[in-house]
């Protein structure tokens, strides 16, 4: 399957010392409030780059997801016996794509996606094979306390979003097949769209025209 696609906005951002969270001052106090790190990295990139109009279809993708949300109601339940209803709605892999439609009044469907390692790559293929205008958001939390002696390299919070149109100025083509490389990892997408030609996931390819 090969398929011309248009990609004229994007945006990757990658938390620093200085920045835990992007900008989300837009969104209004009591929603702010109520949601999680990786949903505010999520809203936050796909507000810079969504259009006005909202008549696309979403696609959000995260490996692990609401952890951290996920780790309190586990400590929480061990403490009370209880959870909280709000922290548990916080918790499911779409609360993110939850919040971004009654942000942005968006009522067309949208797919949340956890693939283990290969999340980023599922994701994007789940995007680009998809015939009408898409929003591609991709965002991790740094890794929990808990669980950072599993990991060789612990990650810190990041995220990335993608327009993808009918039409545009940047124009790639997309070519299904399979290709003998390892699966794409976050740092690969960034470098192929600040200043790369060619990205070759284990399932696809986009060559930059």
């Amino acid at each position: 399957m090969n398929k011309t696609l248009y990609i004229d906005k994007f945006i990757f951002w990658n938390e620093t010392d200085a920045e835990n969270i992007p900008d989300v001052s837009f969104i209004p106090p009591m929603a702010r409030r109520r949601m999680s790190i990786l949903e505010k990295i999520a809203v936050s990139l796909a507000s810079k780059i969504a259009p006005e109009t909202p008549d696309y279809r979403v696609v959000f993708a995260s490996q692990f997801g609401e952890w951290d949300q996920t780790i309190r109601l586990i400590k929480q339940f061990y403490s009370d016996c209880e959870m909280s209803p709000a922290g548990f709605s916080n918790s499911v892999h779409n609360a993110a794509l939850g919040h971004l439609s009654l942000l942005t009044k968006n009522h067309e469907s949208y797919t949340s996606i956890a693939a283990g390692a290969q999340t980023l790559e599922m994701g994007l293929l789940e995007s680009f094979t998809t015939k009408t205008p898409v929003l591609f958001i991709y965002s991790e939390e740094k890794t929990p306390d808990e669980y950072q002696h599993m990991f060789n390299e612990p990650i810190k919070s990041h995220g990335c979003a993608l327009f993808i149109n009918n039409d545009g100025k940047n124009e790639f083509e997309f070519i299904s097949q399979t290709n003998d490389c390892n699966t794409i990892k976050y740092q690969d997408l960034k470098d192929f769209f600040e200043n790369g030609n060619e990205l070759n996931a284990q399932k696809w390819k986009l060559i930059k025209k």
